[in-house]
């Protein structure tokens, strides 16, 4: 969880719509709400790597799926947690693509310059 508070720091150095999400993502490491799965979970008829509830919880999975495809890199499970954290922050609804758009340019926007985000995404290509 160290990971995650390295990232609540720099979040809230930048300030604006980081600084919102950040909030939300200290709040829930700091009263222990982040729950890391060992996999995939099923939510309704699909499968969840993270997920969001509006009263600080956050799950996420430490791998993509039973079938190994990959495992996922520590920033890769921060930022998921990150992204569910501003899912509540700006009380977006998850699942619908418009949404997830949404949510993915928000942390996006916060990621521009983050080492950790950038590696992160180096690695999945």
């Amino acid at each position: 969880m160290q990971a995650v508070a390295l990232r609540v720091a720099d979040l809230k150095t930048r300030g604006g719509a980081c600084l919102t999400y950040g909030t939300v993502l200290e709040s829930s490491l700091a009263e222990q709400r982040i729950f890391v799965r060992p996999y995939m979970w099923r939510v309704g008829p699909y499968l969840a790597s993270a997920q969001a509830k509006s009263t600080g919880e956050i799950d996420v999975a430490r791998e993509i799926d039973e079938l190994n495809v990959g495992r996922r890199s520590l920033g890769e499970v921060v930022h998921s947690a990150e992204h569910e954290a501003a899912h509540i922050a700006f009380a977006i609804p998850s699942g619908g693509a418009w949404n997830e758009a949404l949510v993915d340019e928000r942390v996006n926007q916060c990621s521009a310059g983050s080492s950790e985000q950038s590696a992160a995404k180096r690695q999945r290509r």
